[in-house]
């Protein structure tokens, strides 16, 4: 909490450049400007004492200030960061914050700003619930023209960037955030602060032992000189022995204090990370630590604003946390958590190319990929650089976003063209060439493109099956049933053809496109496990973002959830792929309006979308989450226009299929909503066309249900009628049969009463599955991993194959079977020989 006034500026060493940019603000406040001021740091590095001494400033000038400080404790309760800034004497007085809509909660402080300067200060906004954030960065954009001074202080990021808006333009005019990003003391600063504590200079030898018992930050050094002081002791070389000691007590105590102040849940994943080590990543963490209320994406990211977490791979503990940590447990629960972590260790099959050892890897930086060090190799102008090696790295590169590295390096046509290069690899690399070109085309590669032979048709090898299923898919140019022949011939291993991330994520997405959900679900299985195993984190990310995409067209909303959480947090940690945050963002906004919260979809689609991703495959899935969200909230006039910009980039790269993004559907309703009911049919009709040219039930049902909601008469009734038909039939396609969609359709087409029952033994039954010795039937559903373990059961393979095959631990096999065997009432293995329900 901002008080009183804090010390003076010349205790405040190495800011200098802080400082003054704060004066800045507080002159531009004076003189009747706005000024947003984001001081972002670690825990400890001097952020509130900016603040208090801007406040400070800005008091004796005379503006009125507001302060107030989020905390771990408080991150869920509404509103609390405005609620504390409301209560302050200078501040605008108002009823309950929630009461007010926020245009006019934004008015309250704007209008008191114009009646006297007003500077508001918010300490720790990384732990900001999210109506407060929300209220924030609406207050930002309407800074400008109001004598109004914002200062932020948090971790990284704690101001949100301006963001694209409708068409990719920026929304409204925000007030410029400056962003004073503070470091750590270097060893000259450290002296300079000890000189002025102790009121003049101290032993070199115990300043640089300061420094590095400290590591430069300063709360961690005033703790300890102030002990040193209470203990009468002298900044001499023989006492500094003892600041590794008193430095360690400092780092302690703060993290008993900061335990003290989370919650149960928090604090057991704290003590999970302790346990495990840089061993697990976060859906197992989250396991272990047994989390249920709170997702593990958030806690995480709440244990590392606040210090007591780091790393960028896997969670870890800085030195001395662990210890404090685990302290409150006897040795027989710590002995419990660590065996349990040993359990749950991934045990993942070794990539199925895994390359040159470690010493040869020519990466030279270990097996993750780095940009600079694959665009060394893809530029290398040796020609004695193996294909293979240059085909890796270009692989991982596009993998992790990187595609204007790979296209902007002279490498592929110079490899491709090389006598020496194996037929495989040339095929390999024509065929990462062309997706990249289908998926993020751009002007200045034509050049290049020209030097490259088109992919032949038929395709070769498995790389090319892989991009042309993608193609066909998306162009509707091939039947489902030949995308899925492709994209299955794909995802087998091929004896001396290279296995690409890119092209294998194509085809898993390709086989879902063509409603082949469980065969894109499997294929995706080992390509996380492969890329975990060779520690690529953003290929572990951007796969396990197709896979969310994969469950959420399937309606496994619960595994969307789980991976899309992983992605969220690889993101927050630096290892998302920037043009992937596109799709995590519209997978977000669509899981929400899925589960009817719509307003927590409206928060999702204020998240910042980077301008780099515009021009990448998924902006246009974007558009289209952001468009359904405006027709959930009934705004069609928002809607329409990001709807069809969304149509306008598909038809612009030649992307027909509607299965791909239905905006003609979407389109539709807007238009209708608009009254337009003439548009509104003519885009149903298109639509409805596309999708009986591609030939998929899903895309031809999702078709006939816009057609029956803006057609009148005899024409509407037929289209509902056939809908119905189609996806309330046995052999519905799978994304239809969740029972969450069966409502829809019955109350979108008036149908009533239970679908067909599937024909044939292999089919599965929506809804209920009946317990194996009588009674009443099972209610409760199985997830996707759960139906996939039991699925790998059936085929014969043993806990330790299903654990190899789906890149998890054999405990975790066991959980899954053993919750297969609760919820469908099963005895054992042996009665797993019978047809599987299927989930919602």
């Amino acid at each position: 909490m901002i008080a009183g006034t804090d010390r003076t500026p010349a205790a405040l060493v190495e800011r200098d450049g802080e400082l003054a940019l704060l004066g800045a603000a507080v002159a531009d406040l004076l003189a009747g400007r706005s000024r947003v001021v984001a001081v972002e740091g670690a825990p400890g590095t001097g952020r509130s004492a900016l603040l208090r001494y801007a406040a400070a400033r800005a008091r004796d000038a005379g503006c009125a200030v507001a302060h107030a400080a989020a905390s771990p404790t408080e991150s869920a309760l509404p509103f609390g960061i405005v609620t504390q800034l409301l209560a302050g004497p200078d501040a605008p007085g108002a009823p309950d914050p929630a009461a007010l809509p926020l245009p006019a909660l934004c008015e309250l402080f704007l209008a008191a700003a114009r009646e006297r300067p007003l500077l508001l200060a918010v300490d720790d906004a990384q732990w900001a619930d999210a109506d407060s954030r929300c209220w924030l960065e609406a207050l930002i954009r309407r800074a400008r023209g109001a004598p109004l001074a914002i200062l932020v202080a948090g971790t990284r990021g704690a101001v949100p960037a301006g963001r694209p808006g409708r068409g990719g333009r920026s929304d409204g005019a925000p007030a410029a955030v400056d962003r004073l990003a503070l470091r750590p003391l270097t060893p000259p600063g450290v002296a300079a602060m000890l000189a002025a504590a102790f009121e003049g200079p101290v032993d070199p030898a115990f300043a640089g032992a300061a420094a590095e018992a400290c590591a430069g930050n300063p709360a961690v050094l005033r703790a300890v000189v102030d002990g040193i002081d209470a203990d009468g002791l002298e900044p001499s070389a023989h006492t500094a022995a003892e600041l590794p000691r008193r430095a360690a007590e400092s780092v302690g105590d703060r993290t008993a204090r900061l335990i003290d102040g989370l919650s149960e849940e928090h604090v057991r994943l704290l003590r999970a990370i302790a346990a495990a080590g840089p061993h697990l990543g976060p859906a197992a963490l989250g396991e272990l630590a047994g989390l249920r209320s709170v997702p593990v994406s958030r806690a995480l990211c709440l244990l590392t604003d606040t210090g007591l977490v780091e790393g960028t791979d896997t969670p870890r503990t800085p030195p001395g946390v662990a210890e404090r940590a685990l302290a409150a447990l006897t040795g027989a629960d710590r002995a419990a958590l660590h065996a349990r972590a040993a359990e749950l260790a991934p045990r993942t099959a070794p990539p199925a190319d895994p390359g040159p050892p470690a010493e040869a890897d020519p990466f030279g930086e270990g097996p993750d990929c780095d940009e600079r060090a694959g665009w060394r190799l893809l530029n290398s102008p040796d020609d004695h650089v193996p294909a293979a090696d240059r085909l890796r790295a270009a692989d991982l590169l596009a993998t992790c976003g990187h595609e204007t590295t790979v296209r902007r390096a002279a490498a592929l046509p110079r490899t491709l063209a090389h006598p020496d290069t194996p037929q495989p690899e040339r095929n390999a690399l024509l065929a990462l060439h062309w997706l990249i070109e289908d998926t993020a085309p751009t002007e200045e590669s034509a050049d290049v493109a020209a030097r490259v032979p088109p992919l032949p048709v038929p395709p070769r090898g498995p790389a090319q099956e892989g991009v042309a299923a993608l193609r066909g898919a998306l162009s509707g140019a091939l039947p489902p049933a030949r995308v899925r022949a492709l994209a299955g011939a794909a995802l087998l291993p091929a004896p001396g053809h290279p296995p690409l991330f890119t092209t294998r994520l194509a085809a898993c997405y390709a086989l879902a496109l063509a409603d082949s959900y469980e065969d894109a679900a499997a294929g995706l299985d080992p390509i996380v496990a492969q890329a975990r195993a060779l520690g690529a984190r953003t290929a572990v990310a951007a796969a396990l973002a197709v896979r969310a995409s994969v469950a959420l067209r399937r309606g496994w909303l619960q595994e969307a959830e789980q991976d899309l959480e992983e992605v969220e947090w690889a993101a927050a940690q630096g290892s998302g792929s920037v043009k992937s945050v596109p799709l995590t963002t519209a997978l977000r906004i669509l899981l929400h309006l899925e589960r009817d919260e719509v307003d927590d979809a409206g928060r999702a689609a204020t998240a910042e979308v980077p301008l780099r991703a515009v021009s990448g495959m998924w902006w246009p899935t974007f558009l289209y989450a952001r468009g359904r969200l405006g027709l959930r909230a009934g705004d069609h006039g928002a809607a329409l226009p990001d709807l069809l910009e969304c149509g306008r980039g598909l038809l612009a790269r030649g992307w027909t299929n509607p299965s791909f993004v239905p905006w003609r559907s979407a389109a539709a309703l807007a238009r209708l909503g608009g009254g337009d009911r003439a548009g509104a049919t003519r885009l149903a009709a298109a639509e409805l066309a596309e999708a009986r040219a591609w030939g998929s039930a899903s895309a031809i049902g999702t078709a006939l249900l816009a057609v029956g909601r803006v057609a009148e008469g005899e024409r509407a009734r037929a289209a509902r009628d056939e809908a119905a038909r189609l996806l309330l039939r046995g052999d519905s396609p799978a994304e239809w049969a969740a029972p969450r969609r069966v409502r829809r359709v019955r109350a979108l087409t008036g149908a009533h009463g239970a679908p067909t029952p599937p024909h044939g033994a292999g089919g599965r039954t929506p809804g209920p599955f009946p317990a194996a010795h009588g009674g009443e039937p099972v209610r409760e559903e199985l997830t996707a991993a759960e139906t996939r373990a039991a699925g790998l059961v059936r085929e014969g393979l043993t806990n330790g194959a299903i654990a190899l095959r789906l890149g998890v631990s054999r405990r975790m096999v066991e959980m899954h079977l053993s919750r297969v065997y609760r919820k469908l009432g099963l005895s054992g293995r042996a009665d797993l020989s019978r047809p599987l329900p299927d989930k919602d």
